[in-house]
């Protein structure tokens, strides 16, 4: 299957923008997401969005640019605060609060949700945007609403728009996180051809940072045989510690059946002919949602690239930060809990049964609950949220240590298979 890239732009009209509600979320931690615009330029060759399972034709070269989407965005912003402020005036916590303390939470207004602005199925910082300006306008409007922002892209036109993010940071956050897989130019070419560049993404994040912003590395997908090297992923964590980044997350690759997966191998095979054999036989499963035989993997990047993380000195986990209103105890419990479910889940691999409280106790809070801190001390987490003495002794190891036993016994577990991997 070859691609021609001849591109084509229409406009359309878009009848909704944002996502459904998302809680718990262990890997950009935002609540709704958009996008600006369907298709994506920067036609990377293992990119999700090509798949049959979004329905976009010719998704690298016929862009469609949502021209309504900061219209759209207003609307669906609106109905939102208002079914969210009905949600409040009846919401069971609510009423077991004082008048006073009452009128104090419906004062605040509706609870501030992460709007993912790019990182879904197209980058809202393609080359597109350099015209069209959506994202620009979509950003206008979250700031008006003072919403707190999470970005992915690949980039580095996301700073024309640094002076309206950092007044979105100074009245909620804006987080700026860029996806980064290859250290190594040329193979970045192959893999990505019309993104920006490593170095112009790694300068942009250093900015960022500078800036103030909230941001980091989402390393991934990493390409068995290609990008899991250790000089590979050593030198993406190098570089991600010296642009300031929070973090740096390594993970894998999944490759649908289909338009996705031939395309990849088509362009494997012409371009790096000599890893074609060992990936085919990685995705030879043909598995419904893309994953690879996991045992055929040279190395787990995950695993692997938390032992790099633990070498250069900085985290492997992405972070979820504090909307405007959120209590900062609530914020610290859900980050430790989806630690756990991001380890249990996706690295290790455990039973559903081992990871899903956690998970679901990371939903309510992130849902709206009182301060945590509060109901510890007064020791009511058990009777107001309706939890296990295990998650609330959980809740307040949180409080008091900044860690607990799951999460501890867990990494640990990780760090002993790192420790034979080092062999």
């Amino acid at each position: 299957m070859k691609c021609d890239f001849t591109m084509r732009y229409e406009s359309i009209q878009a009848k909704t923008l944002l996502s459904k509600p998302i809680y718990g979320d262990a890997w950009f931690h935002s609540n709704r997401s958009m996008n600006s615009y369907r298709g994506c330029e920067h036609a990377c060759v293992y990119c999700d969005g090509h798949c049959q399972y979004y329905r976009i034709d010719n998704f690298y070269t016929h862009i469609r640019i949502k021209e309504n989407a900061p219209k759209v965005l207003q609307r669906e912003l609106e109905r939102a605060r208002f079914q969210s402020q009905r949600k409040m005036q009846s919401d069971t916590l609510v009423r077991f609060l004082n008048e006073q303390d009452k009128s104090k939470v419906l004062d605040k207004g509706p609870r501030k949700i992460i709007i993912g602005v790019s990182g879904g199925v197209s980058d809202a910082y393609q080359q597109a945007e350099v015209k069209y300006r959506i994202t620009r306008q979509v950003l206008e409007t979250l700031h008006d609403f003072r919403l707190p922002v999470f970005i992915l892209t690949k980039s580095n036109l996301v700073l024309r728009d640094l002076d309206l993010l950092k007044e979105i940071h100074k009245q909620a956050f804006a987080s700026v996180c860029f996806s980064i897989t290859l250290h190594d130019e040329a193979t970045k070419s192959i893999f990505e051809p019309k993104s920006s560049t490593t170095w112009e993404r790694f300068d942009a994040l250093k900015q960022i940072r500078k800036a103030g912003l909230f941001g980091g590395v989402m390393a991934y997908p990493i390409i068995p045989t290609v990008g899991d090297s250790i000089d590979n992923m050593l030198g993406l964590a190098n570089e991600a510690k010296k642009a300031g980044a929070e973090f740096i997350l390594f993970a894998g690759m999944t490759l649908k059946p289909g338009r996705q997966k031939d395309y990849f191998f088509n362009v494997v095979r012409r371009q790096v002919p000599q890893v074609y054999d060992d990936l085919q036989k990685i995705y030879a499963n043909n598995h419904t949602y893309g994953h690879p035989i996991f045992n055929l993997l040279p190395v787990h990047p995950g695993l692997q690239g938390r032992i790099v993380c633990q070498k250069i000195g900085i985290s492997d986990r992405s972070v979820r930060h504090m909307p405007p209103g959120e209590p900062e105890a609530n914020v610290q419990v859900i980050n430790r809990l989806l630690d756990l479910v991001y380890y249990r889940q996706i690295i290790l691999g455990k039973p559903r049964n081992m990871w899903k409280p956690y998970q679901d106790f990371a939903i309510k809070i992130e849902k709206g609950v009182e301060d945590l801190r509060n109901l510890s001390d007064q020791d009511l987490l058990e009777e107001r949220l309706g939890i296990s003495s295990k998650m609330a002794q959980a809740t307040k190891d949180i409080l008091k240590h900044g860690t607990f036993k799951g999460l501890t016994r867990t990494q640990e577990e990780l760090d002993t298979i790192g420790a034979s991997l080092k062999k």
